[in-house]
């Protein structure tokens, strides 16, 4: 974007440049993120000189639902209610409001005193105002996330052209500090009241269409499974690092089990001697060391949920003891001959080819068919880079605020090349890289080449994901950049929509024909969950 013209006459635009001022003094003092977008508000109203005032989160798109953070001026309740309903009221525009948000293009309307031409927005009619109106965007999808709303009535203050290109500057501004944090913070709190889950609960972040459809299936599938009583056995595949005790925990936050124990087990700690013991439990004395009574994993997660994580690493033996309680539900402690019953959501994961685990005689196959039916399969991120951006800013800020040391973020040329990186390592690797990149930052500073030499040289080294280039556009022609958007564009929108090819086509403004046809030459499949209704 160019740079904005000089302001004119009477305009104090050092508050605006204030306003980004007071988003790192509120950030680097802990203030949290409301706070700091509070004070930036404000700052940046008061450099437009704006007599009224509003931001509007945008809650939901479809039905569109917009919610007012913050107010300053001038404004009625009435006013408020009616530009977050978009129903028109004397004295503010809520059908620009509305139009912002869905165009998601800055809009002016100029005073009626100064041009001829001024917007027809019926609730101004007859009245001297001007306004300004921003969207603030998703810095990856480019959605809109929310939108600010300036107005005055002066003469000598009525707004114009320049005007609009600092208000986008600054509205672009808070959508890349703000923008992936806040729209996940949105979507995080409407599933917790849906599911009743508590602040605390985990997130799984993502924009790519496989996570998209993994959240999906998570809340259509296996949460409801694990729901009922003495539910079947969910399987978590996927490589080292790539969060599937992430899942255990989504899965357990989410459902119905969350105020009953969530119990996480390593089995490669699990020796074959002590197996049932810390499985089952034992009676005091019932083997030399058994100084007390102990109830055992199952026992301890009854009611709740048991993870088993690496459970690849049992030996033959072990999973021996493992296979009746999947199957009958009931556990018999050392020392003891009467079964017990007991309700356990079972989630179990891994990092080994299981296939490949039971030719070889590592794996029982009666055990790997109890619980292989309800299987997860999480892709490795460089299978998904769509997904780098949002984790680079959470893990990024998440170590910001724990560090208590807020940086300017990643430089452009960084970030590039961050998500272009095939991390080996997955999301635990991204996590830690971002912890030395904040700890070795200095104060108010980028996150620039120099610091990833010095943290993290292999990152520099490495040959890029080449499965990055349609998101960067780099290393691709033209045609090879735009149909992999289009794809990614189309399996997240298809996602967003449950499957429903009408619904998805309609968001993107596309008719029946021309939707499949795209459907037809990017290789999506059109059965199963792709249906029109």
């Amino acid at each position: 974007m160019p740079a904005p013209p000089s302001p004119p006459p009477g305009r104090d635009y050092a508050q605006l440049l204030g306003a980004m001022n007071e988003l790192l003094a509120v950030l680097s003092s802990d203030g949290g993120e409301e706070a700091a977008l509070r004070a930036s508000f404000e700052a940046a109203a008061r450099g437009f000189g704006a007599q009224k005032a509003l931001l509007l989160i945008v809650e939901s798109a479809e039905p569109l639902r917009l919610r007012a953070v913050h107010a300053l001026g001038k404004l009625t309740e009435e006013q408020i209610k009616a530009c977050e309903q978009g129903e028109s009221v004397r004295g503010v525009s809520p059908s620009l409001i509305q139009r912002v948000v869905a165009g998601g293009v800055p809009e002016l309307i100029e005073d009626p005193r100064l041009a001829a031409d001024a917007s027809h927005t019926p609730s101004l009619a007859g009245g001297a105002y001007s306004v300004l109106c921003a969207p603030i965007r998703d810095p990856i999808r480019a959605a809109v996330l929310a939108v600010i709303y300036l107005q005055n009535s002066g003469l000598t203050e009525a707004y114009d052209r320049g005007d609009l290109g600092w208000l986008e500057g600054y509205a672009t501004a808070v959508g890349r500090l703000f923008g992936l944090s806040f729209r996940h913070a949105l979507q995080e709190q409407e599933l917790r009241e849906i599911r009743g889950a508590g602040d605390n609960a985990p997130e799984i972040l993502g924009d790519s269409s496989h996570t998209q459809a993994l959240r999906r299936v998570l809340h259509e599938t296996f949460i409801p499974a694990m729901e009922v009583e003495n539910p079947e056995p969910i399987l978590v595949l996927g490589e080292r690092g790539t969060g599937k005790d992430l899942i255990a925990r989504y899965l357990h936050a989410y459902s119905s089990r969350h105020k009953r124990p969530l119990v996480v087990v390593s089995c490669a700690e699990i020796t074959d001697e002590l197996a049932a013991s810390r499985f089952f439990g034992h009676k005091r004395g019932s083997f030399t060391g058994a100084l007390t009574d102990e109830p055992g994993f199952f026992r301890a997660a009854d009611g709740g949920v048991l993870f088993l994580d690496e459970i690849a690493e049992l030996s033959p033996r072990a999973q021996a003891h493992l296979l009746r309680v999947l199957e009958n539900h009931t556990v018999v402690p050392v020392g003891q001959t009467r079964e017990i019953k007991v309700n356990v959501a079972v989630i179990l994961a891994t990092n080994r080819d299981l296939d490949q685990e039971v030719r070889e005689g590592a794996l029982r196959a009666d055990f790997y068919d109890r619980f292989r039916t309800l299987a997860i399969r999480i892709l490795p991120l460089r299978e998904r880079p769509w997904d780098i951006p949002p984790l680079l800013e959470h893990f990024r800020r998440h170590h910001e605020r724990k560090h208590r040391k807020p940086t300017l973020g990643f430089t452009r040329e960084v970030f590039r090349i961050l998500v272009s990186y095939d991390w080996p390592g997955n999301v635990r690797d991204l996590a830690r890289a971002c912890s030395l990149f904040v700890i070795h930052a200095q104060p108010g500073a980028w996150i620039d080449r120099e610091l990833i030499a010095r943290c993290l040289p292999e990152v520099l080294t490495g040959a890029p994901n080449p499965k990055a280039g349609p998101l960067l556009a780099e290393g691709d022609s033209m045609s090879e950049a735009v149909e992999a958007f289009e794809r990614e564009l189309i399996l997240s929108r298809l996602e967003q929509h449950g499957g429903n090819v009408k619904a998805a086509r309609e968001s993107l403004g596309l008719t029946k024909t021309t939707f499949h046809r795209y459907m037809k030459r990017l290789g999506i499949a059109t059965g199963g969950e792709a249906r029109e209704e």
